[in-house]
C-alpha cells in the first residue's frame, strides 16, 4: 500500500524549482495524491519542453507552494495559494494549473476539479471578475480518488455526470491509485478516460503521463501547430 510518505517524496521530486511545499506527511492521503497527480502534470509539462514557474493568486512568482486540501474558488485570497504557469513555445498562451477548484460546467453547476489545466486567459478572467472559470476553456481536467479498497461503483456513475457536463473539450480523466472492474468497464462503455493503479513505481502512471500528454499536444496543435511534441 502507498503511504503519505511515498505520495510526498515523489510529488517532491516532480516539482522541480520549489522550495516550500504546504504538503506535510501528516497530511490528508487524499490531498497528497491530487498533489502527486499535479506534479505528474507539472513534470509532464517540462519533459515537453514547456517552460515552467509557479505564481500565487495575485500573481507574484514564487516558490514556496502552498495548494487547497479542500474545494475553493480560483480566485480566492484566503490564502496564497498556489499555481503553476505552463508555456510551450513564444506563440500558444499559457496555461495554468490548479488544485482543488471550481469550474463551472455547461449547465451553469459548478464542479470541484481535483488537478485542472486552463487557458492562463481564462484564469486571469475568474480572478477579475470573481466568477468560476469555465469548463469550455479548460484543456484537462483530473479527478483523483485514493481508495484502500476497490473503488465503488458510484464513484463512476458520478464522474459521467462530471464529465457531461464540463464537456468533451475538458477531456474529464478519473485518475485512482486502486481499481474495480466494474468501474473500468462501465467508464470505458461510456467512453470516458480514466487510468487506475496510478501509484509511484506503477506502470500506469506512464499511461496517465500519455493522457497529460494528449492534452498538451491537442492544445498546441490548434495554437501552434508547429511546436513538436
Amino acid at each position: 500500500m502507498t503511504s503519505e510518505k511515498d505520495l510526498l517524496r515523489e510529488l517532491r521530486a516532480h516539482l522541480r524549482g520549489a522550495g516550500r511545499i504546504s504538503y506535510k506527511s501528516a497530511s490528508a492521503v487524499g490531498d497528497l495524491y491530487e498533489g502527486y497527480v499535479f506534479a505528474l502534470v507539472v513534470d509532464e509539462a517540462l519533459q515537453r519542453g514547456a517552460s515552467l514557474h509557479y505564481e500565487d493568486v495575485d500573481g507574484n512568482k514564487t516558490s514556496n507552494l502552498i495548494f487547497r486540501t479542500s474545494p475553493g474558488q480560483l480566485y480566492s485570497r484566503a490564502h496564497a495559494y498556489t499555481h503553476a504557469v505552463v508555456e510551450f513555445g513564444s506563440i500558444a498562451p499559457p496555461l495554468e494549473v490548479h488544485v482543488g477548484v471550481q469550474v463551472q460546467g455547461s449547465s451553469g453547476v459548478l464542479h470541484e476539479c481535483d488537478v485542472l489545466v486552463l487557458t492562463q486567459d481564462e484564469a486571469n478572467q475568474s480572478r477579475s471578475a470573481r466568477v468560476a472559470p469555465k469548463a469550455r476553456n479548460c484543456i484537462l481536467a483530473i479527478e483523483c480518488k485514493f481508495y484502500s479498497s476497490n473503488l465503488p461503483l458510484d464513484l463512476a456513475r458520478s464522474f459521467q455526470g462530471l464529465g457531461t457536463d464540463l464537456g468533451e473539450k475538458a477531456r474529464p480523466t478519473f485518475v485512482s491509485n486502486s481499481t474495480s472492474g466494474t468501474v473500468k468497464r462501465y467508464l470505458s462503455h461510456k467512453g470516458r478516460l480514466w487510468e487506475h493503479s496510478v501509484i509511484p513505481g506503477n506502470p500506469q502512471v506512464r499511461g496517465l503521463r500519455e493522457k497529460i500528454r494528449e492534452a498538451f499536444k491537442i492544445y498546441m496543435s490548434s495554437k501552434d501547430p508547429r511546436y513538436s511534441m
